[in-house]
């Protein structure tokens, strides 16, 4: 069987079963002629004026009409004769196997996988394996999300062909992707770029299993080593170097991924990117170009960006800076945050402002009785007593 639906020469040894009618003998046997010398519109005419009178040459018709469509580009058509036709227990065997075959790629071509993973499993029950058909089934499970089994279906390929062909490997990697298979996956995905050659696709996957693994230093040298081999890394990639950089309490590093991103303009400069790199910095106590970016997204203010300005204008000594954010901040909804009121007083404390930090300072004694508040107060009256 070369193809689905294009084992015609099976009409010839079909023919015995129904010699009591000669007219749909000699009338087969013609449709036969016609389709192999790839006459088709006159076998599609004859076959469409046939008029079967019972079980047995229904079922052969139907199959024939299958075929007929199929040719005709008719996908709806084929798969209704094709799926009349195995409805008949007279159908011959060799000819069921032909159309459940044909079902299942008939089925994928008309975006139906789930119909393809019905005949794929009918097939695989009945008859030999086929790897056609295998591939096919294959497909049509891990296109409806049947990854397990289009796991264990890829794996029956790959074991039984040698030639099977690269997407198998790739449905046996997302598979095993979707079911959380990180070490099986680093395997195949391993196996993949020995095959087929260095993909960033396989790269990322495999770095994403070993970080998933809690193998962060492996899954960093993974993005690291697809830069320097020239492959094309997204926005994404950077900030999963960036995020891994940082969980390995690298965060200067991962301040450097974002910014690198951002240069190659592969990674978005937007505001949770933005964000992301003002994070980073922080922790990296890079104080001035976490100013920087602070300053660009406090021109749209939000309470958290403003309270993380606050402290760093603090840690950079900008006391002027600090008392506005923090009042800022209070303004916008911060008023029982004891940070704010605390460098607040401080702040002012330190540019003569002493009503303000002596107010500040008993609303921090309200919010925290227990806190520093109280010590504050008493320098607050020490600097300004006479």
């Amino acid at each position: 069987m070369k193809g689905f639906g294009i084992a015609i020469l099976f009409m010839s040894a079909s023919f015995s079963v129904v010699a009591s009618d000669p007219d749909l003998a000699r009338h087969l046997t013609r449709i036969e002629q016609l389709l192999s010398n790839e006459q088709y519109k006159d076998a599609s005419n004859l076959a469409k004026a046939l008029v079967p009178d019972n079980d047995e040459q229904k079922a052969l018709h139907q199959r024939l009409l299958g075929f007929i469509y199929l040719q005709e580009g008719d996908l709806d058509r084929a798969s209704l004769a094709y799926t009349n036709a195995v409805k008949y227990s007279k159908l011959p065997p060799s000819l069921r196997q032909d159309a459940f075959g044909a079902l299942v790629s008939i089925s994928m071509k008309r975006s139906r996988p789930d119909i393809a993973v019905r005949y794929g499993q009918l097939y695989l029950e009945e008859f030999p394996p086929f790897q056609p058909v295998e591939q096919l089934y294959t497909r049509a499970l891990f296109a409806e999300q049947y990854y397990d089994r289009a796991l264990e279906q890829a794996n029956a390929v790959i074991a039984r062909y040698a030639d099977a062909p690269e997407f198998m490997w790739q449905i046996k990697a997302l598979s095993e992707e979707q079911l959380f298979q990180d070490r099986a996956l680093i395997n195949t995905t391993r196996n993949i770029q020995e095959r087929y050659g260095n993909d960033i696709r396989w790269q990322r996957k495999q770095a994403g299993a070993y970080a998933r693994l809690g193998q962060l230093r492996q899954s960093l040298r993974l993005y690291q080593q697809a830069k320097e081999q020239g492959m094309a890394l997204t926005g994404q990639d950077y900030l999963d170097m960036a995020h891994i950089s940082a969980q390995l309490g690298k965060a200067s590093q991962a301040a450097q991924w974002l910014a690198k991103g951002v240069t190659e303009d592969v990674a978005l400069n937007d505001r949770e990117t933005q964000k992301r790199q003002l994070q980073y910095l922080m922790q990296a106590s890079q104080w001035g170009d976490a100013w920087v970016i602070a300053a660009q997204l406090n021109e749209e203010p939000e309470l958290s960006l403003l309270k993380a300005q606050c402290r760093i204008a603090s840690q950079l000594q900008q006391w002027p800076d600090a008392a506005d954010l923090a009042q800022r901040a209070i303004a916008m909804g911060g008023e029982d945050d004891p940070f704010l009121w605390e460098i607040l007083g401080y702040s002012a404390m330190k540019i003569n402002q002493f009503d303000v930090a002596r107010n500040a300072y008993e609303t921090l004694k309200r919010l925290e009785p227990d806190g520093d508040a109280d010590v504050w107060l008493k320098t607050l009256e020490l600097l300004t007593t006479e």
